[in-house]
């Protein structure tokens, strides 16, 4: 007779906290409902129900690829952000609740009807260019990153949520192939120390290095992108930066330097997580 839905669960959960992964009550628990097509919710109210062969073997495949400490977003293929599913590989970024305030607090800074020119740089899976996008149905959002792989997921996340007209994709090294001028600059850019990166834990290790790596203080990718953003933004542009703990107040203070406008803010945990800058 086939196991019942939370005797596979309980299973699960039990090799998910021998390997060391993170959260694994709600990890086996996504999975499982993912293979079902149900929700978290079925799996509490209906566990006395058994499950087919064929769920189980592919439940199976899932927990192994859990236990080696790949991301959930791999293993099921998407992450939620801004109210849409995107689409997400081992080429991009898993999108982050953080990301997804910075993205709150940019739109409180622009009319939802305006004809704007947005630039998310450093794109990746283009999560903040789609929720841009989305929200601000006359903006032009330009979507740079250096990654070829990556613009390929951000490409096919725009065809799948029916934004690719409303998005040009640039591959480009920051600045490099850049030739228009925006009414904001958004970015989320590697910012993670490179002696810090070996340390994160097993599921970020399975992210792109490319993504995270921001050198030996985290700023390699910063320091240009901030340098020269005056020349890319219109009159009364808005430069918004996502950052790593400890980054923000002295990002903000090399911008005030040059002639900015900044203030940092901080994330829902109370970290100082973001940057918004206005050229004076």
């Amino acid at each position: 007779m086939q196991a019942t839905l939370q005797e596979v669960l309980d299973a699960a959960v039990s090799r998910l906290v021998a390997a060391g992964s993170d959260e694994p009550q709600a990890n086996a628990e996504w999975l499982l409902a993912g293979v079902l097509g149900v929700t978290r919710t079925h799996l509490l109210v209906h566990g006395a129900e058994r499950i087919t062969p064929e769920q189980e073997a592919a439940y199976e495949k899932m927990i192994v690829r859990k236990e080696a400490g790949e991301p959930l977003s791999h293993i099921v293929g998407f992450q939620p952000f801004c109210g849409m599913d995107i689409h997400v590989t081992p080429d991009v970024l898993t999108p982050r609740p953080e990301t997804e305030e910075l993205v709150d607090l940019v739109t409180a800074r622009f009319e939802r009807r305006g004809a704007y020119r947005f630039m998310d740089m450093c794109t990746g899976s283009g999560c903040i260019a789609l929720a841009l996008a989305d929200r601000f149905p006359k903006a032009v959002v330009t979507a740079a990153d250096i990654s070829e792989k990556a613009l390929l997921v951000a490409q096919e996340n725009a065809k799948r949520l029916h934004l690719e007209d409303r998005i040009q994709f640039l591959q480009s090294d920051v600045w490099e192939n850049v030739q228009d001028t925006f009414d904001l600059i958004i970015s989320n850019p590697p910012y993670i120390p490179s002696e810090i990166v070996d340390t994160l834990t097993r599921e970020v290790l399975h992210e792109p290095r490319l993504a995270l790596d921001g050198g030996a203080d985290g700023l390699d990718v910063v320091r240009p992108l901030c340098s020269l953003a005056a020349d890319y933004l219109n009159p009364d542009g808005l430069l918004a930066l996502e950052l790593c703990k400890g980054q923000a107040g002295a990002v903000a203070r090399g911008l005030m330097e040059i002639g900015w406008n900044a203030e940092v803010k901080k994330d829902i945990v109370g970290i100082e997580r973001f940057v918004l800058a206005q050229k004076i």
